[in-house]
């Protein structure tokens, strides 16, 4: 066992589930944070805090002082820079360097940037001479819940050739990644999540909203629809999204589950059960309203 293991990037959807899990395990963690009073408000005060940004190197230091493995899961602005402080300040000496990729990566989709930012950080991640594990995970059932305005409306954007994705929990990923922290079969390999079925984006947010926001309408826009609208009113987020699907119809999963089901067992949860479940129930995060709120 790891005498302290720092997560950066521990209050995103695939973060918060890992920490649970490790602290459940009995792992000693730490997380490095912007705010800690918010941190301890999501995770109580059985954990460690350290403040600062994971792209501020001497905050990064101060965190890594007596952790002997590092878990890395941020969004593609902050995870190439916060990736090159940890490897730096290791200095060659660290247990474990996991990191969060995805399973959608080509070196033929470089144009799109998030593809570029995520092989760019695995290279740096391999070559860093350091003990390491890369998770590749697919589509996180949390990320429906974004698409939900007010329990009145969800918004789905279809691509022209929607691929099939392995929808798999939360609770599923962080059960798999702390599991692998407790012995050596996961380092050097990259390691593929998969959930149990494979379903459209867009026919998981018409089952989504079916099952738990039933008197929501589901509209469903072309990416230039999206795009379009985006730029009418200036939402950058759903021209952000526009992009990751149009990006989708050209890529779809890669890699194969097999090992990562043999090492850690295979996720089991379905967008079925998933649907049923309350507020952060088995470490996910929120879906379903919890009955009184």
């Amino acid at each position: 066992m790891f005498n302290r293991i720092l997560v950066i990037g521990a209050t995103g959807l695939l973060g918060k589930p890992v920490v649970e899990r490790l602290t459940e395990r009995g792992h000693p963690v730490r997380i490095l944070t912007r705010s800690p009073a918010k941190a301890e408000a999501l995770f109580g005060r059985s954990i460690e805090y350290a403040e600062g940004s994971a792209t501020n190197i001497d905050d990064v230091r101060a965190a890594m002082a007596g952790c002997d493995a590092v878990h890395i899961n941020l969004t593609p602005a902050a995870e190439y820079t916060a990736t090159s402080h940890v490897i730096e300040v290791a200095d060659g000496s660290l247990g474990r360097l996991g990191y969060v990729s995805a399973t959608t990566l080509s070196e033929e989709l470089r144009w799109f940037d998030r593809v570029d930012v995520k092989l760019r950080t695995e290279q740096l991640v391999r070559e860093s001479g350091l003990p390491y594990a890369i998770f590749c995970p697919t589509w996180v059932m949390e990320t429906l819940q974004n698409f939900i305005r007010g329990g009145r409306w969800a918004l789905s954007v279809d691509g022209k050739n929607p691929p099939q994705l392995h929808w798999f929990a939360a609770a599923d990923f962080g059960r798999m990644v702390a599991a692998s922290y407790e012995d050596d079969r996961a380092l050097g390999k990259r390691l593929y999540v998969y959930g149990p079925e494979g379903v459209t984006i867009g026919d998981a947010m018409d089952r989504f909203a079916a099952a738990c926001y039933p008197e929501a309408r589901v509209i469903h826009l072309k990416v230039w629809q999206a795009r379009l609208l985006a730029t009418l009113i200036r939402n950058t987020e759903l021209a952000e999204v526009a992009e990751l699907i149009g990006y989708l119809d050209t890529a779809g999963e890669f890699g194969e589950p097999e090992l990562a089901n043999e090492l850690y067992g295979a996720p089991t949860i379905t967008l079925d059960e998933w649907f049923g479940m309350e507020r952060d129930e088995r470490g996910g995060v929120a879906h379903r309203p919890t009955k009184g709120r």
